[in-house]
């Protein structure tokens, strides 16, 4: 039967919206950094789309550097330990640092990356994510710089679509799949 094949989608937050959040994160960035030069992290892979938009719109000088990481647990559910899958190419020593996220949930992963970094005496470190997902938050992690709050649970039967030129959305996944993914796509 190929109807269930066909997801339902149900829009979240449009280009526009996100193209607006971005320049409004990227000023208040530039505001905060003051004209240091920042040492953006992205986290891959998800974060890639956003780190590229966010660092066109912010002004401060900017170097970018990528770290990739997997976590252990459940399917759907980070257990908070981590393992540096692809570690950053540059020292942080002293260097003002932001972590660039595309989603934070649970805050596990975040905040065993946090933990890393910071052992790592950078200057200062702060955190931003494009969306923010507080009811499924299970540490403190400090989070800087928020695209979008979501405070209500997304329901668990879910999968993140970014179609960042367009929109961001979500859809019903089988009960086999990842749910705490997502899957990027650049139209």
């Amino acid at each position: 039967n190929t109807s269930k094949n066909k997801h339902s989608l149900t829009q979240l937050f449009s280009a526009e919206e996100i193209a607006v959040r971005v320049r409004e994160l990227a000023a208040q960035i530039d505001r905060d950094y003051d004209g240091r030069e920042i040492l953006m992290i992205a986290v891959l892979k998800g974060s890639f789309l956003f780190i590229a938009d966010l660092v066109r719109a912010v002004k401060s000088p900017t170097i970018i550097d990528f770290v990739r990481l997997a976590s252990y647990g459940s399917a759907t559910q980070s257990s908070g330990i981590i393992e540096v899958r692809k570690d950053l190419e540059m020292s942080i020593k002293d260097k003002d640092v932001l972590v660039v996220e595309d989603i934070v949930d649970s805050g596990q992963t975040l905040e065993s990356l946090r933990s890393i970094l910071l052992n790592r005496q950078p200057a200062s470190l702060r955190i931003c994510t494009l969306i923010d997902k507080q009811a499924h938050r299970v540490t403190n992690v400090p989070v800087d710089y928020i695209g979008f709050s979501m405070a209500r649970a997304v329901p668990s039967a879910t999968a993140t679509v970014w179609t960042l030129t367009k929109d961001i959305v979500t859809c019903p996944t089988s009960a086999s799949s990842r749910t705490s993914e997502s899957t990027i796509r650049r139209n």
